[in-house]
């Protein structure tokens, strides 16, 4: 603070409630319709395809392709194929959630059954637990995960779980 020039306070009580509204707005559009939480989401935060991106650029400034070659063919003889992975990583970039997507570019069955019962996830349905399309999605990879934060989406709000930050990937 200038001495002799009073602090300009920009921000009232009621513009840092409507900013926090708007923020948990955002915050639960990450929400997915079947209880997995994009924000966490390695694909959506970049984490993966960071990492990936990062290990290709330090193997390609050493020239790992040429020490695999000559010292390790044995070991590193299918060097090739890491480097496919890792472009293949690199590239695997959520850029929208579900909620953004248009419905022609999804044939999601959760995410069509909420919007058919005007549910904003399936917490709100009665069936969830023994839900067929739950059970399935993805070949059942998260279906124990989507029903568990779905359970306590429903036990605490979706605001309150978002806050909580237990948000389950896998079980």
């Amino acid at each position: 603070m200038v001495q002799g020039v009073p602090t300009l306070h920009i921000f009232s009580a009621a513009t840092t409630a409507s900013h926090d509204e708007r923020m948990m707005d955002n915050r639960k559009e990450l929400l997915a319709y079947c209880g997995l939480y994009c924000g966490d989401c390695p694909a959506y935060t970049g984490e993966i395809p960071d990492a990936a991106n990062n290990l290709a650029d330090v193997l390609e400034k050493y020239r790992i392709d040429r020490v695999a070659e000559i010292l390790f063919p044995e070991e590193l003889g299918d060097y090739d194929k890491l480097q496919k992975m890792l472009e293949f990583l690199g590239n695997a970039r959520c850029t929208e959630i579900c909620r953004q997507r248009p419905d022609t570019e999804t044939s999601c069955k959760i995410r069509k059954c909420c919007k058919e019962k005007g549910f904003f996830a399936c917490h709100e349905c009665d069936d969830f637990e023994d839900c067929d399309h739950i059970k399935t999605f993805m070949q059942g990879f998260h279906a124990e995960a989507c029903v568990k934060n779905l359970r306590t989406i429903k036990e605490m709000g979706v605001e309150a779980w978002i806050e909580n930050g237990d948000h389950m990937w896998f079980v």
